[in-house]
């Protein structure tokens, strides 16, 4: 049976809504400004009295789309755990939410229509386009490559070093990216029935242990030490473990999530590979140059012919020039884009299912705080556990960071057009190896102690918790396991005693004496006679091996959980007296 709710123990997180309201209305803001401001530039750029530039050191130039990338992963985050939170609650009332965390861009909903498939597809098309554009707003020039490469049909004469130009067709995606987001989401938000905006999984169990839920999980007696990684097996008595199974095989979707983010490592391997060669070759669009440092170095000054293998050779930064010029109008402009996002969109779906790991080792955590000496908590803040969570805040961090180092690989030169960089491609595919290196880690990492891992698992989180409180504690709550009988775990108000681990734990809180089964290897028909295994309950009784024709007829102790009947595997039962 589950635990007696209170309604007001429910954290409804209203706290949480409101911050991603603002986070929301924030990019309503972002995206109506950036789409007017891009109408603006191409007005001031074609008709205006002055153009839309503006002189930058080349090291700020390259750190700015840094900090915009910080602002659109804080406005994609606020967008997307509306979103997120929305598919949980939409799936749960389709009765098929299993784990409190999911991959929401691969996870659709049949009902909801924020959360169908079209719309999970927009959703992934919107990011892309918004990460693509961060480093095609401010394009630059450079004269010392443009002189090198000789070929740029753009007049350069009035146009000093250093000169940023701003690109009004790349405000306008950008901006369309944001609003197209923002709509989705209040979609979401105003169609969606939330019974909690909290992201803590007690509160999900809570919420969907509730006897009012048309589709309510019910906690199930025997599976009080079931992990996740149990979650097939019979509810049977089962002795604790000192350590608990991985995330990479309790949630089906994990492994997928690791092969994609370790795909990425060989092909920016073979990416940057590839440019490399083409250049070293002699590629006539190519430049070799002698210097790896992290952010692109030109300095114009060329190495001598019989000593360059290449086409041209330099002491600045080897580069690829692939063309398509951001001057050459709104084809050039939308082409460039477009192309940049073709590569992109690998790593911004890669980078999205990598949350899921981080939120599954979160969910794993909040509970298992319930063995430690403060508790767990299951009021607590969204928003400060996310800020407080070194998983997340580095997650979050390599976001932000890998996509600026995929806009130093490839970016969009004024006047040459698309140039990919091999040293940065590496340094890109660096720190994609540690993403994934990362992610493994918090895949494989094995919980310690006797806990049952649940990592989120709502069924599974339902069986270990038997009594729901402000603050709560799990550990042996009955049973001394002589006998032969089964010992009980489970929660509480107070720190509970440690796990016995010598001990079989099954049945329920009171008596806890569910049977422990004894597999017969041969098993025979009801017709014929079979054995079955009983406990007393008193402390001279134990176990009794006894020849019987049939159940006892008219006998049902209420307070005893009925024996499991497994189709002649195990078969026992509790004789009364």
């Amino acid at each position: 049976m589950s635990a007696v709710h209170n309604h007001d123990k429910l954290d409804r997180a209203l706290f949480t809504r409101s911050m991603c309201v603002f986070g929301l209305g924030a990019s309503w803001l972002a995206g109506i400004l950036a789409f007017g401001g891009g109408g603006y530039v191409i007005y001031m750029n074609n008709k205006g009295p002055r153009k839309a530039q503006f002189q930058i050191p080349h090291f700020a130039r390259e750190m700015l789309p840094l900090g915009i990338n910080i602002i659109l992963t804080f406005l994609n985050e606020s967008m997307g755990y509306i979103h997120s939170t929305s598919l949980r609650w939409s799936l749960q009332a389709e009765n098929r939410l299993t784990f409190n965390s999911n991959l929401r861009l691969l996870s659709s909903s049949t009902r909801s229509l924020p959360n169908k498939w079209y719309s999970n597809l927009f959703f992934i098309f919107f990011i892309i386009l918004s990460y693509a554009t961060t480093s095609l707003i401010f394009l630059s020039w450079n004269p010392q490559l443009n002189q090198t490469f000789k070929k740029s049909s753009y007049d350069t004469t009035n146009l000093p070093e250093d000169m940023i130009i701003v690109s009004g067709v790349a405000l306008i995606i950008f901006g369309l990216s944001l609003l197209g987001q923002a709509t989705l989401s209040t979609w979401a938000l105003t169609t969606t029935n939330v019974p909690t905006w909290s992201s803590n999984p007690l509160d999900t169990v809570y919420a969907c242990t509730d006897e009012h839920n048309p589709h309510r999980i019910v906690r199930v007696n025997n599976r009080c030490m079931k992990s996740v990684h149990q979650i097939k097996e019979p509810p049977l008595p089962t002795k604790p473990k000192k350590k608990q199974g991985p995330a990479c095989t309790a949630h089906p979707e994990v492994k997928w999530v690791l092969g994609l983010l370790w795909f990425l490592v060989p092909l920016g391997a073979l990416w940057g590979g590839v440019i490399y060669m083409m250049v070293l070759k002699g590629n006539k669009n190519g430049i070799l140059g002698n210097s790896w440092q992290f952010v692109p170095l030109f300095t114009g000054m060329q190495i001598r012919k019989d000593n360059c293998p290449a086409a041209r050779c330099t002491d600045g930064t080897s580069v690829l020039n692939v063309g398509w010029t951001a001057n050459s109008g709104m084809l050039g402009n939308v082409g460039s884009i477009f192309l940049i996002a073709s590569f992109q969109a690998c790593l911004t779906l890669a980078l999205h299912c990598a949350e899921l790991l981080v939120n599954l080792s979160r969910d794993e955590a909040i509970l298992r705080m319930a063995t430690t000496p403060k508790g767990t908590d299951p009021r607590y803040n969204s928003i400060l556990a996310a800020f407080s969570s070194w998983q997340t805040i580095t997650l979050f961090l390599f976001k932000a960071a890998v996509h600026w180092l995929f806009g130093l690989a490839i970016n969009n030169d004024f006047t040459l057009g698309v140039n990919m960089y091999p040293p940065q491609i590496f340094y890109f595919t660096g720190f994609a190896l540690a993403v994934a290196l990362f992610s493994t880690y918090v895949s494989l990492r094995r919980p310690a102690g006797s806990m049952p891992a649940s990592f989120g698992h709502l069924q599974t989180m339902a069986d270990l918790i038997d009594d729901w409180d402000d603050r709560m504690f799990w550990g042996h709550k009955a049973g001394d396991g002589r006998n032969g009988s089964a010992c009980f775990a489970g929660t509480g108000p107070k720190k509970l005693p440690d796990v016995l681990l010598d001990k079989w734990y099954g049945g329920t809180a009171v008596g806890a004496v569910t049977p422990i089964a004894i597999p017969i290897m041969q098993p025979q028909s009801m017709e014929s006679m079979h054995t079955v295994y009983t406990a007393h309950s008193g402390s001279t009784g134990g176990w009794t091996q006894m020849q019987n024709m049939g159940p006892r007829p008219g006998y049902h102790d209420p307070t005893r959980p009925m024996a499991y009947q497994g189709a002649g595997m195990y078969n026992y039962g509790y004789h009364g007296v």
